[in-house]
């Protein structure tokens, strides 16, 4: 009569859920290294930060001649460039051991290392060699053709965070960082057991009555897709003894992390599963086994969701209705989420959506094109009832609560634009642009691909990074793009952001950011880092370091090449204060993504100097010059303040636990 009155007591689907998850307290299984070649399909258990700059070096991306841009201006089919060609062949594999002079031009393969001196590449399409020369038909800017170091991972970046389910893409970014290995969650043991005197296996011979059982073929490969092990045990007769040893096998046999029975859960004299489960210890002495028995569900009412205790452990099982349209149900809304915590993987995302364009899309026309794109969180406000067409002029994206489908790519040769894309969206091949705002259909490349609670987009730091580690602790998905000061500040200004990071100097007030914050935005405090030059600490040129900060003469000498950063960055412009007008230094073209990109350059070689934090210096082993201490704050739009993940970060912002992380770390914070 007790499983007869519980059942009686029919639960809400969120009672339900409530009681079975405080009971089961689930989460993440215990870890365990697994090497490289096993690795998909599993659930990654650690933050995979790069050891290295991907690509480590300059390379050309194309076979052609690498040169000085500035000496192919002008060049054209009638009057091309007349560069002196070097006999030397610059090879992937074999670093260069020269240095490339005005009006000459060098053959490299792709995947060459640029050689010192050089800014950019000619494709060999573009040029002719007569009698020792090299004729330029087309002229190039400094960095064509070039793929430059860290451009596409930078050292010390997270490029895998905790939770991610390995596919081939993330892997492949491990083996691109160098990893032969990595830590991930175990997958959960699953016994699924079919329960009932009518079930036959499949291919067996039916008899009256008997039915082949098709729910242990469901349920196992729903938990194989949820990243589980399965184990099928197999049908059990209405035999309550041989379902009590069942129970026994999976639970202490096979150690077993969840059980699922299907069938024999209705009220009334069938009702063997659940009087089984019932008869079981419960989590806590004491305490019974069953926590609800029958829910407010059509179909679906008999469900029995119960917790056992076997060595310590707690172990959650399901007793599912027999009916397979009921347990599919029954699975995919009570089982899978607590699953899925046991797998370490999120919550369970809509698997397709309508998405808006941030900007005009450009195709061409006569193929279709795809495009993969990211989804970021739309600017606040309603959608408009009618989107605009896909043709025509457009200068601003409409307001729209609908997410972004951005477009990324960072060339054929990225491996993190496939793996951070969350889908893709397909231009029809007779168009030629979609508009900024026009609704668009984005397939997703997985299950769990969402818009992400919190968009970060601006100028990289390692210190930001590890407030985004706090973050994504709790449970906070956050995506975090690094577009330079000035890319954050026009992001935020158009409201598709949520913060952007900033550390731009006012030259008028020599003051940090404040000038430069957009209407309806706030400025909200970060914390110090340390600029100063880089240079590699057996350079004697580079040895004095004067009080107050002035650039050393040499740095004017055409044979001293600096590495410099990426136009919009506030590194950028504290340069340029420091050079004043006139004549740049060699290497001024050079652009890094990053101060990690700036201090691999200085330390292979490939340029003599640069601009960077004095963490990534000290990480480098580089000597470093300080110049001053810059303010490193965040941008926040006003009308995305108030969102819970905003609110999180400037609570993370303030703790004093990151605070005096950072300060470890060697920030001024």
């Amino acid at each position: 009569m007790t499983e007869q009155r519980q059942f009686l007591q029919v639960a809400d689907p969120e009672v339900a859920v409530a009681r079975w998850w405080a009971a089961a307290r689930p989460v993440p299984l215990a870890s365990e290294d697994v090497p490289l070649a096993a690795l998909c399909g599993r659930v990654l258990a650690e933050a995979v930060a790069s050891p290295r700059d991907v690509p480590g070096f300059d390379r050309s991306n194309v076979d052609g001649y690498a040169v000085r841009a500035a000496d192919t201006y002008g060049a054209s089919e009638r009057a091309p460039a007349r560069l002196r060609l070097r006999p030397e062949v610059v090879v992937p594999g074999v670093p260069p051991d020269m240095t490339l002079g005005p009006g000459e031009a060098v053959a490299v393969a792709t995947g060459g290392a640029l050689v010192r001196g050089a800014d950019a590449v000619v494709m060999v399409e573009d040029t002719d060699e007569a009698r020792g020369e090299l004729l330029v038909r087309r002229p190039v800017v400094p960095g064509a053709m070039i793929a430059v170091v860290g451009g596409d991972i930078t050292r010390g970046e997270v490029v895998l965070r905790p939770g991610a389910r390995l596919g081939p893409r993330e892997t492949a970014v491990l083996a691109a960082v160098g990893r032969s290995a990595a830590r991930v969650v175990r997958r959960p043991r699953v016994a699924i057991l079919s329960t009932g005197d009518e079930l036959v296996a499949p291919g067996a011979p039916l008899l009256p009555g008997q039915i082949h059982d098709c729910n242990q073929t469901f349920l196992a490969d729903s938990c194989r897709e949820l990243g589980a092990e399965p184990l099928a045990l197999g049908i059990v007769g209405d035999d309550p003894a041989g379902l009590d040893l069942a129970l026994r096998t999976a639970l202490h046999a096979h150690a077993c992390d969840l059980v699922l029975l299907s069938g024999g859960t209705s009220k009334g004299a069938g009702d063997l599963s659940a009087a089984a489960v019932a008869r079981l210890p419960g989590p806590e002495p004491g305490a019974p086994a069953v926590c609800v028995h029958g829910v407010a569900l059509k179909p679906g009412k008999p469900l029995c969701l119960a917790v056992t205790a076997v060595r310590e452990r707690r172990v959650p099982l399901a007793v599912l209705p027999g009916f397979p349209t009921s347990a599919l149900f029954t699975f995919h809304e009570f089982v899978a989420p607590l699953l899925r915590a046991l797998a370490g993987l999120r919550a369970a995302a809509v698997p397709a959506l309508t998405a808006s364009l941030p900007h005009d899309l450009a195709s061409e026309r006569g193929r279709r094109e795809y495009a993969l794109v990211q989804l970021l969180a739309g600017p606040e406000g309603h959608a408009p009832e009618d989107m605009p067409p896909a043709t025509g002029p457009s200068e601003h994206a409409p307001r729209t609560s609908l997410p972004l489908a951005l477009p990324i790519g960072k060339g054929s040769g990225s491996v993190t634009a496939f793996c951070r894309a969350d889908g893709f969206i397909a231009v029809p091949r007779q168009t030629e642009r979609l508009l900024a705002g026009a609704r668009v259909e984005v397939h997703p490349i997985d299950r769990d691909a969402a818009a992400p609670d919190l968009v970060i987009v601006g100028s990289h730091c390692t210190g930001l990074e590890r407030l985004v580690d706090r973050l994504h602790a709790r449970g906070l998905a956050v995506r975090l793009l690094a577009q330079g000061s000035q890319g954050g500040l026009a992001a935020a200004a158009r409201g598709l952001c949520d913060v952007a990071p900033i550390h731009l100097l006012d030259p008028e007030t020599d003051a940090y950011n404040r000038a430069f914050v957009p209407d309806d935005c706030d400025l909200v405090p970060g914390y110090g880092r340390m600029q100063g030059l880089v240079s590699r600490p057996d350079d004697p040129r580079f040895a004095a370091c004067p009080e107050p900060f002035a650039l050393p003469a040499c740095v004017r000498d055409p044979a001293v090449f600096l590495v410099n950063r990426n136009r919009g960055s506030g590194t950028r412009i504290l340069l340029d204060a420091l050079l004043g007008p006139g004549p740049r230094p060699s290497g001024y073209s050079h652009e890094a993504r990053s101060h990690s990109g700036v201090a691999a350059c200085v330390a292979s070689g490939r340029a003599d100097w640069g601009v960077a934090i004095s963490t990534v210096a000290r990480d480098a082993g580089l000597r470093f010059c300080p110049i001053r201490l810059e303010h490193y704050d965040f941008v926040i739009p006003r009308p995305r303040r108030s969102r819970p993940a905003v609110q999180l970060f400037l609570q993370v912002l303030a703790d004093p636990e990151a605070r005096a992380e950072l300060r470890e770390a060697g920030f001024d914070a």
